[in-house]
């Protein structure tokens, strides 16, 4: 399942938005995810992605999915350097 992060906003800044984001996210469209389905997390029409919105984000669905969590790849420097900072490692 690919998710368009756009959908949270195209500025992505705070840590109780990125975690506000992720409880949506797993309520709202991850429940229907079914076993062992690869969660894709896509950034490409993110502007500008903060440490503290990704690793919030990032690291709550992390906890939940494990290895099933993908980031697609992006150019955005913004995306690149956040996921970076914050140790994560990007799909081909």
């Amino acid at each position: 399942m690919r998710i368009d992060i756009s959908k949270f906003g195209e500025s992505l800044l705070s840590r109780p938005a990125g975690r506000e984001a992720a409880l949506a996210l797993q309520a709202n469209v991850l429940r229907d995810l079914k076993e062992g389905e690869v969660v894709e997390l896509d950034f490409g029409k993110v502007l500008v992605l903060t440490p503290s919105w990704g690793d919030e984000f990032i690291t709550f669905l992390r906890e939940q999915y494990g290895d099933r969590l993908k980031i697609v790849a992006s150019t955005n420097p913004s995306v690149q350097l956040t996921l970076k900072t914050i140790g994560e490692k990007v799909s081909a």
